[in-house]
């Protein structure tokens, strides 16, 4: 995980159900190498990340507004059960709200070990209404699962259009991987302008330190080319 955000760009987003410190530490550890890091969104909470309530702004929760300079109230935590409420915290709300924008906007959706269980059933509900798969015709649908084919088309048929999506039960056989943080550019180039584009896989078993010399000279060519 901690390179895992390194491979995706300023653009992407992470929406995730995790309430861990994972995604907020590797952030910290990657911003060292570039400000150019995705954005997160936590969908029930996190026990890192925190918000202004008077001003609606959000951030780690050892940080301070910038407005009123008082430290971030903890977000709230959801747990698993079948009947959530995404509406009367205003954290939540607002995650919620920011991620049907994103996927409103989205070309590219990765599902990555999630399985859709009962107890989030208004969840799905909430992304289906942003990601309305019969509606994305030639948008691409990805899901990362150790589960058969069959089971992953059961459970997100109504998020994918025909043939238009790919499952892998490796990480490193998904798009991120092979073209990191020109996922989206491979993808368009490749299967909208007809150019073929070879992939760029991230080396394997190599220490964190090799993968961010690795990861360098992309981050060197993005600068260079005057990328915000």
């Amino acid at each position: 995980m901690i390179i895992f955000c390194y491979r995706l760009e300023k653009k992407d987003i992470i929406a995730t159900f995790n309430w861990d410190p994972f995604l907020v530490q590797a952030y910290r550890r990657n911003s060292k190498y570039t400000r150019r890091l995705p954005a997160f969104l936590f969908l029930h909470g996190n026990v890192m990340s925190g918000y202004c309530p008077e001003h609606k702004v959000r951030g780690a929760i050892d940080a301070h507004c910038e407005v009123c300079k008082n430290q971030f109230t903890p977000s709230r935590l959801l747990f698993p059960v079948t009947k959530k409420d995404y509406t009367s915290d205003l954290y939540i709300k607002n995650e919620w709200e920011e991620v049907e924008r994103a996927l409103g906007n989205s070309f590219m959706l990765t599902i990555f070990g999630y399985g859709a269980p009962s107890t989030d059933l208004e969840a799905v509900d909430l992304l289906r209404s942003a990601w309305n798969g019969k509606e994305r015709k030639m948008e691409q649908f990805e899901v990362i699962d150790i589960k058969s084919e069959d089971d992953i088309r059961d459970t997100w048929n109504e998020f994918i259009f025909s043939h238009h999506y790919d499952h892998h039960s490796s990480f490193y056989d998904s798009w991120i991987p092979n073209h990191p943080r020109r996922t989206f550019e491979s993808y368009y180039s490749t299967y909208m302008e007809g150019k073929w584009i070879e992939s760029n896989p991230i080396p394997k078993d190599v220490s964190f330190e090799d993968l961010w010399q690795w990861f360098e000279e992309l981050i060197k060519a993005e600068e260079g080319e005057g990328v915000d």
